[in-house]
């Protein structure tokens, strides 16, 4: 953003390799997996929070720059909204203690007044054992699970019928941080007892929030439904302190399909949801980064996180590995304050018809807002940097160039798809070429009033450097 604005701002290209650098010490493969011992997670996440300080302190400065070009000048209460992703995001966000709908358009931001008048709530609906908006209406059991979430909106039921979803159980796991027993569910497990419920409205969001309690353990748990939204979110936070137990939920919805779809780097993997052979019994527990899906041609569900990318699909169940407590190699491996965010995202057709990998996006990045008080007018009250026209890509990396002061940008198709598509630079480019991981020339590109037009490949992966 600093370049797109200013050619003479600086670039912290050193700060920022620095900090690239010491994430890559600390991403080793002994280090990643939790199958280190208990001095290198002491050692790591305590500088894991001075780099994490360091990067917002970065992001801070160059949206900070970004937004002294930008007048706010007869807006009232004026706040700056940020949209990093490659398309537009229409969402409900609390702002100075209220809850404005905004629409942010895709890789810019938008100017927006802080005291936009609050719309009306009227189709939400919370009572002690149901939340309820336009779309999704969510009934809960007694002890905290969910026993049904209908769409209103499709006429169908999510969860199968007869089973509860979300149910918080405890495992037996007397394996290292390696590995853990097969049959692991096959011995009776324990449960979270529940201690006190509270249901309230937030603005647009309805929520149901638990304190659960375990041994030594406690977990708070906000299940969250918003306005207008299909996802449902499980915003946790949870003191552990349990040796040998693993802490797993579970979702078993009402689609029935032989193949999950998962999430991997710059695209989606198959894998069963059966176990009728050898390899598909060692796929018991599988990996995947923010989503797995379970979608027939007509309908599907996703299983969304933001930093819990252990997963088991065994027919129509996900389930979702959130917390171990191994004693070895680290004898007190986790035992701390943990607080992460898992959604559950029925959506209609299969997970491209869904855009589950978008949704899933959204929750991993949020919008970005500060404070408006510039009167300098550089650029406009809203604004997209880049846009994509005809081709649902997904932008995933912009950074400056290793040797000069072009722009990197990385994009890539995620659905399986071949794709004709135009890039719409909306700031002045002398020139794009596609360029390999290097950074070395490929190909020169025609622009065309700010529009390249490129060819993806199912998953492919392009590299453009734009000279600016």
């Amino acid at each position: 953003m600093l370049a797109l604005v200013n050619a003479d701002a600086l670039y912290p290209q050193e700060e920022i390799e620095k900090i690239w650098k010491e994430v890559l010490l600390y991403q080793f493969h002994d280090i990643l997996p939790g199958s280190s011992i208990k001095r290198v997670y002491d050692e790591s996440i305590e500088r894991y929070q001075v780099i994490y300080e360091k990067t917002e302190q970065l992001t801070q400065q160059a949206y900070l720059a970004v937004a002294q070009k930008i007048s706010v000048a007869e807006v009232k209460n004026p706040f700056i909204i940020f949209n990093s992703l490659s398309w537009e995001r229409n969402e409900q966000m609390k702002i100075d203690g209220k809850w404005i709908d905004i629409s942010i358009p895709p890789m810019g931001y938008s100017v927006i007044a802080g005291d936009k008048i609050e719309k009306s709530n009227e189709d939400l609906v919370v009572t002690e054992d149901v939340l309820e908006n336009e779309i999704i209406k969510i009934k809960f059991s007694k002890d905290g699970t969910i026993q049904s979430i209908f769409d209103k909106e499709y006429k169908r039921e999510v969860i199968e019928k007869g089973k509860v979803a979300n149910k918080l159980s405890i495992y037996i796991d007397n394996g290292d941080a390696w590995d853990f027993d097969i049959n692991y569910d096959e011995k009776p497990c324990d449960s979270y007892q529940l201690e006190s419920k509270e249901c309230y409205v937030d603005g647009p969001r309805v929520i149901a929030k638990y304190v659960y309690k375990y041994g030594k353990s406690q977990l708070i748990q906000e299940v969250a439904l918003t306005k207008g939204s299909r996802r449902i979110d499980f915003i946790t936070e949870v003191q552990w302190e349990e040796r040998n137990k693993m802490l797993r939920t579970s979702f078993p919805v009402d689609v029935y399909i032989r193949e999950a779809v998962c999430d991997i780097q710059f695209g989606t993997m198959k894998r069963p949801t059966h176990r009728n052979t050898s390899w598909d019994i060692a796929k018991f527990e599988i990996c995947a980064h923010k989503w797995v899906d379970l979608s027939q041609r007509d309908y599907g569900v996703a299983l969304l996180n933001d930093c819990k990318y252990g997963y088991k699909v065994l027919e129509n169940t996900m389930d979702l590995n959130l917390l171990r407590s191994t004693e070895y190699p680290d004898a007190d491996a986790d035992r701390r304050k943990h607080q992460f965010t898992y959604a559950l995202y029925p959506h209609n057709g299969d997970y491209v018809v869904g855009e589950v990998a978008k949704k899933a996006y959204e929750l991993n990045i949020p919008l970005y807002f500060i404070k408006g008080n510039s009167s300098e007018e550089v650029l406009p009250k809203a604004k997209a940097f880049i846009e994509i026209i005809d081709g649902d890509l997904i932008i995933e990396t912009i950074k400056k160039t290793e040797d000069d002061r072009s722009l990197i940008i990385r994009i890539y198709e995620n659905n399986n798809d071949g794709v004709n598509a135009k890039i719409c630079f909306n700031f002045d480019v002398k020139s794009v070429q596609l360029v390999n991981i290097m950074e070395e020339n490929i190909e020169e590109l025609l622009i065309d009033k700010g529009i390249v037009n490129l060819r993806f490949r199912p998953f492919e992966i392009h590299t453009l450097k734009v000279l600016i």
